[in-house]
């Protein structure tokens, strides 16, 4: 394919951004909230917040390399790695919702197991979604100019997503908490993050396409 047929849209720069705009609702949401939310809200001690943390770490560092192999042995009528950032868009947004949901009624253990279930789940469709959607990038032009400026586009996406993150989550929280019921305000925040999240990922599978 010569490289003018390699040239990228704006559109298709734009859409391909919106994919890494939505993996930092979960990013950031994970770096700035998660370990507070654990401690502060769905009331589990420190210890075990870190514990289900460094859980979930450690499993994604064996199973990063298990999907990255499945991702490149796809092959769909829409490719190798697009179909994933499809696949994964709306269980992401589900276990997004679940992981920031407290149950009520349950067991200090029950919670524990629960809540170290959720997380490994959302990182394991994090890994599942973001891998692909990091290697498609390379497979959609050839030429180095139109990646250069692919990665100025997700650049400028993820500062936009970080500054909402950042800036908007625990307002919103106060926002739809119902009286003094943080937990009711975190499950509301997380939907609208988890409904934007899932909009930019198909925004992503359907104005991308893979040419190499």
């Amino acid at each position: 394919m010569t490289t003018s047929a390699q040239r990228l849209t704006v559109g298709e720069k734009l859409g391909y951004s919106c994919g890494d705009a939505a993996a930092n609702f979960v990013f950031m949401s994970m770096i700035l909230f998660q370990a507070s939310f654990y401690t502060d809200v769905f009331g589990i001690s420190a210890g075990a917040a870190a514990s289900i943390l460094m859980i979930a770490r450690l499993w994604d560092a064996f199973f990063d390399p298990i999907m990255g192999v499945l991702a490149d042995r796809t092959r769909t009528r829409w490719g190798r790695f697009r179909p994933w950032i499809l696949w994964t868009a709306g269980p992401w947004a589900a276990v997004m919702i679940l992981a920031y949901t407290t149950p009520k009624g349950w067991s200090m253990g029950a919670l524990i197991l629960y809540a170290s279930v959720t997380n490994t789940l959302l990182m394991t469709l994090y890994s599942m979604n973001n891998m692909p959607y990091s290697a498609l990038g390379g497979v959609m032009t050839g030429d180095v100019n139109e990646r250069a400026q692919l990665n100025s586009y997700r650049f400028v996406s993820v500062n936009i997503a970080q500054f909402i993150v950042g800036g908007l989550t625990l307002p919103l929280v106060a926002r739809f908490a119902v009286g003094s019921d943080r937990q009711h305000g975190w499950q509301m925040t997380m939907t609208v993050w988890a409904v934007l999240c899932l909009i930019l990922f198909l925004i992503t599978f359907f104005t991308t396409r893979e040419r190499i």
